[in-house]
């Protein structure tokens, strides 16, 4: 009896002794003095940032003319959300957005003039030790603002059997964007794009409690994973800078370079460089055909019957009687028209490439497009807008 009672002393106070140390290793932060130094935690290595359109960026150096110098002015946070923690209260979005824009440019290629902080020059420039007249001017800047930030109702379950069951919860946020590229000498916008993301947070992991004679066991073990809100801010600010480019330049000039974005992480279908390209991209397609279809009209244009008789047989209208409006889907492709001058300008100042002009195939063709002056008519790459005034009836 007295060996049982010396064997239990002897094991509590060894577990006691483990369990102290334990505690012990645990402090390990927490120095014994405080005339010394906390022994740092180091963590992962630090890391230049890469976003999966910096490779489409980087495509477009040497592709912007060197002479042509834009800047970057506010993109503010006018989402109008604060938030509260233990370390104080602060912005939920960053509020260096613009420096992450100058930073896109930067690796792009671009002339880039910094307009962040200009107060050292302005400072210099009053002490008579700077030539404001030195200074370049900026051609084209980029201003806008994070505009949006909505929290999307979530859901989840908890699910428990005798006690034991997994748990899982999903939250979203919906960030969006607007950025403008302005003509310095007009203050006119040229380009102009919005973006939108969610955000995504999920909670899961597994519950268990259980008696185990008097005594409740409760167990949970959990993993939360949430994207990191900055980080997404800045690629989406990388992907609109990347668009702003694209729509100063021609199509022919960005197709490679746009191949270079995934699509699992931004996708662009309705801004003006994707209607740009669209057209484009038809219009190469449809040279190769028009130059094998133009021996067989050759070839058949005796035995073909007259514009009257064919419409006859078929039963169809000519282009003369068909209704001028029939393609509503021309309206979700290029939404907004604009005149094909003032871009035409821009891409000649801005690119080093011209944009291939499509040549008309016969010289009656030619006659009949001249005449009208229509705006599809005039760009090929402009789609039909279905609210003109011109062709409204």
């Amino acid at each position: 009896m007295l060996n049982f009672q010396l064997k239990r002393r002897t094991i509590s106070s060894v577990s006691a002794v483990l369990v102290l140390s334990q505690v012990v290793s645990g402090c390990a932060g927490l120095a014994m003095s405080n005339k010394k130094p906390v022994a740092l935690v180091q963590g992962p290595p630090i890391t230049d940032i890469f976003t999966p359109f910096d490779m489409a960026l980087s495509c477009l150096k040497g592709q912007l003319r060197s002479d042509v110098n834009f800047s970057v002015g506010a993109i503010l946070d006018q989402t109008g959300k604060d938030v509260v923690t233990n370390g104080g209260s602060g912005k939920m979005v960053t509020q260096g957005a613009g420096d992450m824009v100058q930073s896109a440019l930067f690796q792009a290629g671009v002339s880039l003039l910094n307009r962040r902080d200009p107060r050292i020059i302005e400072s210099e420039a009053k002490w008579g030790i700077r030539d404001p007249r030195n200074i370049h001017a900026s051609d084209y800047y980029v201003t806008g603002s994070i505009n949006s930030l909505d929290f999307i109702p979530g859901g989840g379950f908890d699910m428990q059997i005798g006690g034991v069951g997994p748990s899982y919860s999903q939250t979203r946020i919906m960030v969006g964007l607007d950025l403008s590229l302005t003509d310095t000498r007009s203050s006119r916008v040229v380009a102009n794009v919005s973006l939108q993301k969610q955000i995504v947070s999920q909670d899961y992991g597994v519950n268990a409690g259980r008696f185990a004679g008097h005594t409740l066991l409760n167990i949970q073990i959990g993993k939360g994973e949430r994207e990191a809100t900055n980080f997404a801010l800045r690629q989406m600010l990388n992907l609109a800078t990347f668009e702003l480019l694209s729509q100063v330049i021609p199509p022919n000039t960005f197709e490679s370079c746009r191949a270079a974005i995934p699509p699992e992480f931004g996708s662009l279908n309705l801004t003006r460089s994707s209607v740009a390209l669209h057209k484009y991209k038809e219009n190469q397609q449809q040279k190769p055909i028009a130059g094998s279809n133009q021996t067989l009209l050759d070839a058949n244009a005796k035995d073909s019957p007259l514009p009257n008789e064919k419409n006859k047989l078929t039963d169809t209208p000519s282009k003369e009687t068909r209704p001028p409006k029939q393609r509503e889907s021309d309206l979700i492709k290029d939404p907004d028209a604009e005149p094909e001058m003032s871009k035409q300008d821009l891409i000649k100042y801005i690119s080093k490439k011209k944009e291939v002009q499509v040549k008309p195939v016969d010289k009656e063709d030619k006659k009949t497009e001249e005449a009208p002056q229509l705006l599809w008519d005039v760009n090929p790459a402009v789609a039909e807008n279905y609210w003109s005034t011109t062709n409204r009836d």
